[in-house]
This record gives C-alpha cells, structure tokens and sequence, in this order.
C-alpha cells in the first residue's frame, strides 16, 4: 500500500518544479486570441477572446500542432496558436513605459538645469551638459513617435479583428438556420411520398371493392 504523505510530497515537488520552470509570454497586437480546452481549432473554446497584451504564463508547446498551453493571471488554462506569444509587451504597454521614462528624465532634465543656473560652473561644461541632454531627449522623441505608430496599427488590426468576428458569427447563424430549414423540408418531402403511397393503396382496394359489384352478372345458358 502506498503511503499518502509520500504521494503529497511528490504532487508537491512536481507542482513547485513546474511552476520554477513556467516562462512568461504576452498576446501580440494582432488579434483577440481565443482559449481553447485542447491543441487544435476543433477544441472547444474556454474564453472567447484575449485582448493584445495580455500577460500569460506559458505552461508546454506543442510544436507538431503549433499550440501553446497558457495560463491566465485569474488561473484560466487553455491551448492557443503559439505564433499570437510573443517574448516582449505590446506597443500600448511599450508606449506607456516610454512615456513614464520620459516624464522621469524630463523632470531630471530640470533638476539638472536648475542646478547648471545655481553653480558656477564653466561655459564649456554647461555646454556640454545640455547638449547631452538635448541628444538624449532628441532620441527619446523618436522613439515615441514610433511607439505610436506601431499602437496605431496595433488598434486598427484589433478594430478589423472585431468585424472579422461578428461577420464569422452572423454567418455561422444563417448557415444553422439553412440546415434547419433543409432538414425540415426533406421531412416534408418524406411525409408527402408515406401520404401519396397510402392514398393509391386506399384507391386500389376501393376499385377492387367497387368493380365487381358494378359488372352485371351473366345469366346460366341453362335457364
């Protein structure tokens, strides 16, 4: 007989070691990613879309079928497509970390320009000292205006994602509603071919009924 306590332990090791060995990926800007209970498309869906840069832990891959098991901050489990993972944040959450960075170097900047205006330092130095910063707030710019373009992007694939979805939908309804209706006319066609076949047996049966009480009955050439 197995010892209980040895079996917890060993759920318990097995527990810790995946969880030291998890990674963390994120959802790409492109679309609203569904969570599915197993591998493949066929799978029902468990979450019907995560939005871009939603952070995850990523639990296995399967390279054969190209899906990923993830696991959501709110402990949701599922399969999706891994090429929606990506390793580094979207362009909204890059967007507000360069922002938060140049708020903090700007306010740095001041700080800094204040202190060059209270010393007495050489006019050379001050100089250079600025112009560094200029440099520095130059390249910043840059690349928040790039930021922005990617965000910009990433919100009109995630507007189209939308439509996408919807007219998926609207489809699947009217292809239901057609399967439905196919079904219920091959019914009737099946309930019109019993009723017409049993109408002719019941005209069959009459007219050997009928007939032969209609037809005179010849007299014997004895009489």
């Amino acid at each position: 007989m197995k010892n209980p306590m040895l079996l917890g332990l060993l759920t318990a090791l097995l527990t810790l070691s995946g969880t030291a060995f998890a990674e963390t990926r994120y959802i790409s800007d492109k679309v609203y990613v569904p969570l599915r209970v197993g591998d493949g498309s066929k799978y029902r869906i468990v979450h019907r879309g995560l939005p871009s840069g939603t952070k995850l832990e990523l639990l296995e891959t399967n390279e054969d079928s190209g899906y990923s098991k993830v696991k959501t901050s709110s402990g949701t489990e599922g399969w999706l497509p891994s090429h929606y993972l990506i390793d580094a944040p979207v362009a909204r959450t890059r967007l507000r970390e360069t922002e938060a960075k140049l708020q903090k170097l700007s306010e740095s900047n001041k700080a800094l320009r204040e202190q060059l205006n209270n010393t007495t330092q050489s006019s050379e130095k001050t100089a250079s000292i600025v112009e560094q910063l200029e440099r520095e707030n130059s390249a910043l710019s840059e690349e928040l205006d790039a930021i922005k373009r990617i965000s910009a992007n990433a919100i009109k694939l995630d507007s189209d994602n939308r439509r996408l979805l919807e007219s998926n939908q609207m489809l699947s309804s009217e292809l239901d509603v057609l399967k439905t209706d196919n079904a219920r006319l091959r019914e009737n066609q099946e309930n019109e071919f019993y009723l017409n076949g049993a109408f002719a047996v019941l005209i069959g049966v009459m007219i050997a009924l009928i007939v032969p009480r209609m037809t005179p009955k010849r007299r014997s050439e004895w009489v």
